[in-house]
């Protein structure tokens, strides 16, 4: 049996292509003893694949016929896919595309779930198809699972939570803590931009604020590695990963938790804050800097990086 991850082919920094990656890439892993594969499938290109982070997932390729009538278009996966030996797994942004296609076809897919507020896209009648004819739900987060469970009732005992696998290896609290404060600007741009502006006239000199933009993984990881303050503009997410990534990182996170977030926000490292209070967000953000000048010495709470680390390994 393999396992077809469909996934959509986006250049830029995207979480939720990393997740599909690395869920893809461990079930590869663990399948090869025991007689099943997986991969990821970017439809309708020809020699895209993701660069700003690295992965051994095997990539396919398959152009899907045009479809010349109805919504969605460039749809029709028909001759595709085989119902014998292979099973695909859609990103909940396409389960209206392709998900009563493939239940037509007698092919077995399930839906991923990464962020429950995307299940709102497409015709009401077009995904409860989709989601009732699904062989499982998996979702990435208890408030992914919340929203499937209210969005389309008698699905519950098909939803099963998977949780995302965060390197700890290479997003870990090692080096030098430097006064740098970042952020990732493409996040709720409006609200980021106005926090930063408010900020520019009372942050001490000796802490500047440094973007999270057009970095690779490796870069991102060194970054966070060397900050203290990671400022956190999350936005109905399905489970942010930067948050998480900054933590791991030795990072106090200050911010909005997007719901989902909820179940990994430790006191110990972050700090809510309501969704919009950007006035709010700028005074949460010079009192953790004031906190920190006075003590003379950022501690990094290990222990519960340690057990978040835990909770968000490959093998928890």
């Amino acid at each position: 049996m393999e396992l077809i991850f469909l996934c959509p082919a986006i250049k830029k920094a995207i979480g939720g292509v990393k997740v599909i990656y690395r869920q893809a890439e461990l079930i590869h892993k663990l399948g090869q003893s025991h007689g099943f594969s997986a991969a990821v499938m970017h439809p309708n290109t020809f020699f895209f694949r993701v660069r700003w982070f690295d992965s051994q997932v095997p990539v396919k390729r398959a152009f899907f016929k045009l479809r010349w009538m109805g919504k969605p278009s460039l749809s029709n996966v028909s001759g595709v896919f085989d119902a014998q030996r292979q099973m695909v797994v859609i990103p909940e942004l396409w389960a209206r595309k392709y998900g009563a296609q493939l239940a037509d076809m007698g092919v077995s897919y399930a839906i991923y779930v990464q962020n429950g507020y995307y299940i709102t896209k497409g015709r009401p009648e077009d995904l409860d198809r989709a989601y009732q004819s699904a062989r499982c739900i998996l979702t990435i987060s208890e408030d992914a699972s919340r929203c499937v469970a209210l969005a389309f009732p008698g699905v519950e005992s098909r939803i099963l939570r998977v949780h995302c696998a965060v390197d700890a290896k290479r997003f870990k609290p090692d080096k030098a803590k430097e006064n740098i404060i970042t952020y990732m600007p493409r996040k709720l741009a409006d609200h980021s931009s106005k926090v930063v502006f408010f900020l520019r006239h009372h942050l001490p000199a000796h802490w500047t604020i440094v973007p999270i933009d057009g970095m690779t993984e490796v870069q991102v990881a060194d970054l966070l590695e060397r900050s203290k303050i990671f400022m956190a503009f999350s936005h109905f997410e399905g489970l942010a990963l930067p948050p998480l990534e900054a933590a791991l990182s030795g990072n106090q996170v200050i911010g909005y938790t997007g719901q989902a977030a909820k179940e990994y926000w430790r006191p110990e490292i972050f700090e809510e804050i309501a969704s919009g209070d950007v006035v709010g967000f700028a005074q949460r953000v010079l009192a953790k800097v004031k906190a920190i000048d006075q003590a003379q010495q950022f501690d990094v709470p290990l222990h519960t990086i340690g057990n978040l680390a835990d909770t968000y390994s490959e093998v928890q």
